[in-house]
């Protein structure tokens, strides 16, 4: 499975969201999935790339241009498709990948997040989209959900627009792989 993964490229941050990372990472290369993901080789982004080769998985790595002119492309990726732009990133990582899978992660996570969600509004194929609740990090973004749906400006609710997980095993038996 071909598992696009949206999450923080920054270091600095709770021990719980670089523990999600690393063991997300491991169970991919295990379980044989390919990861998809923005290709950088910072943060929590290479601590997954880096998790998932350890474990012999594989990685593709959709790499916008400014990545490269600041060389910041991971060692990990084996296969770079090159991108513009944050906009085709998110289109290329679209076509992709067969599940979206979002780990903690700010602002950027957060475009890539309701991205995939408006997309998935419009068309009768959705994605499945999974948040990894690593320490609680998505509970207030479950409740703006919520909240959007009970004022009607959102068709569905949290639980009918995202899967939650804690834990590398619910998000295991959620994928049933």
């Amino acid at each position: 499975m071909r598992i696009g993964v949206f999450l923080s490229s920054k270091t600095e941050l709770p021990a719980a969201y670089a523990e999600a990372a690393a063991a997300v990472g491991a169970w991919m290369g295990r379980s044989g999935h390919t990861l998809v993901y923005g290709g950088a080789r910072k943060g929590q982004m290479e601590v997954l790339a880096q998790a998932v080769k350890r474990e012999g998985g594989r990685v593709i790595g959709v790499v916008p241009q400014v990545l490269v002119e600041r060389s910041l492309v991971s060692r990990c990726v084996d296969v770079v498709l090159h991108c513009a732009d944050l906009s085709e990133r998110k289109a290329i990582m679209m076509r992709e990948s067969e599940v979206f899978l979002i780990l903690p992660g700010g602002i950027g996570t957060l475009d890539e997040l309701f991205t995939v969600l408006a997309v998935n509004t419009l068309y009768a194929e959705r994605r499945r989209v999974v948040l990894f609740n690593a320490g609680g990090c998505w509970d207030a973004l479950l409740r703006l959900l919520d909240g959007l749906h009970a004022d009607g400006l959102a068709e569905l609710s949290a639980c009918e627009t995202v899967d939650v997980v804690a834990d590398v095993a619910a998000l295991e038996a959620l994928l049933k792989c």
